[in-house]
């Protein structure tokens, strides 16, 4: 019913045009799990201001899109933090790194949690919270292992993977 996926943006490609954007999105990001694609831009990123998406799917309906790029490094340790916060006090809040959008959980019940994304738009929906937060964690573990998997000695995100793995273990 979910689908996460993470994107990282072509240091060499500027996006002047939102609305070409959903229709080329290979033109301007790679995909996380494409490593060998990944692996050859390598040269090209700047790993202390990294570039990309995350893309977050439920059934048909899209909570994420690669309109909402960011620093996608920072972004998916941001969603950790609210995972965590979720699942110690029923909420949780952040602001993308660098841009004024805000993402919100909230516990509604033993079962269900209340995604709020305010960006341009503003979407409210309840979805299954444990499917929701191990999609999220599956999510930034696929992008902070491959990250170290392609760039070998250039980034560390054993901190992440750490607290992926400590999430995981507190949602069991």
């Amino acid at each position: 019913m979910f689908y996460v996926n993470t994107l990282i943006s072509r240091p060499d490609r500027k996006i002047n045009d939102l609305s070409l954007l959903k229709s080329n999105v290979g033109e301007y990001f790679v995909q996380i799990n494409n490593t060998r694609e990944v692996s050859d831009l390598e040269n090209l990123l700047d790993f202390d201001y990294l570039s990309g998406a995350i893309t977050l799917t439920y059934c048909e309906q899209t909570l994420l899109d690669v309109t909402i790029w960011d620093l996608v490094d920072q972004l998916w340790a941001y969603i950790l933090n609210v995972i965590e916060s979720l699942l110690n006090t029923g909420e949780g809040e952040t602001y993308f790194p660098d841009q004024p959008v805000k993402l919100r959980l909230k516990s509604v019940s033993g079962d269900l949690v209340l995604y709020e994304i305010e960006a341009n738009d503003h979407i409210k929906v309840l979805l299954p919270k444990n499917e929701f937060i191990e999609t999220l964690l599956e999510g930034a573990d696929v992008f902070f292992r491959n990250m170290e998997e392609c760039f070998n000695g250039k980034c560390s995100y054993q901190y992440e993977i750490d607290k992926i793995e400590t999430l995981r273990r507190t949602t069991l």
